[in-house]
């Protein structure tokens, strides 16, 4: 095979899976708005455990202090990257050498309740992106002073040897969330029988004042009726002290589905959000058809 006939068929590989990936964009990102369009949004208090949309602030969990890595922003979440730019000839490219993303949990308050947030697994779009240029592999106390002509000159031809790309979500800002929610905490009774017999237990080390309230023959040892009737005095005890303790409140908890549901996270709304997927599919649309075109015409001109 010459070398013309395999550029040829290289081509038209790489023209297929071209058109094979375009597709796949557009159809990955028609599902999620369409996801986004038919989800009703649900209020914290009243959501129903379940796949859910959530609109509210974000606002920092109790005792939290999360700060963007590059920047030490204050913020709900962050996500950053570090590149070298290196040189192979007369190619220059970026090349990342330390990136990470927040797992801190936050919080979402719409106004009727409060529900945390765990971010991990999410796809998020931040409001806040920072880009900007130094000479060091970790920026040394320098952030963002601007995204003027001037300064990016400055920073671009001076100081470019690395790239740092921080993305974060800001404390009281809008966000729109899409997941799995569900209920932890509330009352729970766990091992009642348990806490019964261990009761009981208790009380047989103490014979006399046993057999005082519960030998009504007095005759010195518990009959079966008598012994159901501690059983029973125990179980009323074990229950009215359940009933009776501080009941922790019930944390509302918005995760990843694991299923393979969309689990998203925007500092906008969710019609925003969804022109923004619209607008991905058709550029998928436009790619695999562009590809395709491109495909046909040189299958039918070999």
């Amino acid at each position: 095979m010459s070398g013309n006939n395999i550029k040829f068929w290289l081509l038209v590989a790489g023209l297929a899976a071209a058109a094979v990936y375009s597709f796949r964009y557009a159809f990955k990102a028609w599902a999620k708005n369409r996801v986004i369009e038919d989800t009703p949004t649900s209020r914290v208090r009243s959501a129903a455990q379940g796949y859910v949309e959530l609109n509210g602030m974000g606002l920092p969990a109790p005792n939290s202090a999360n700060k963007s890595p590059l920047t030490g922003t204050p913020c709900t979440w962050w996500r950053y990257k570090v590149e070298e730019r290196r040189s192979s000839g007369r190619s220059r490219s970026w090349s990342t050498i330390a990136n990470d993303t927040s797992t801190e949990p936050f919080l979402l308050d719409d106004g009727t309740g409060q529900c945390l947030i765990d971010p991990r697994g999410a796809e998020v779009f931040p409001g806040a992106t920072d880009v900007w240029y130094g000479p060091e592999a970790w920026p040394q106390g320098r952030i963002p002073t601007g995204t003027g002509v001037l300064n990016w000159l400055v920073d671009h031809v001076v100081t470019d040897r690395y790239r740092y790309t921080e993305y974060r979500l800001q404390p009281r800002e809008h966000v729109y969330a899409i997941g799995a929610f569900r209920c932890l905490g509330g009352v729970s009774i766990e091992d009642p029988e348990g806490a019964v017999t261990e009761l009981l237990r208790e009380w047989k080390m103490d014979q006399s004042a046993l057999l005082a309230r519960f030998d009504a023959n007095h005759d010195g040892t518990l009959g079966a009726a008598e012994w159901e009737d501690a059983r029973a005095a125990a179980r009323r005890q074990v229950l009215t002290g359940r009933a009776a303790e501080a009941r922790e409140p019930t944390v509302n908890v918005l995760a990843d589905p694991m299923d393979g549901r969309a689990f998203l996270l925007a500092a906008s709304d969710g019609q925003s959000l969804a022109r923004q997927f619209r607008r991905r599919a058709l550029a998928g649309l436009g790619g695999f058809l562009g590809s395709s075109i491109a495909l046909t015409w040189m299958l039918t001109h070999v």
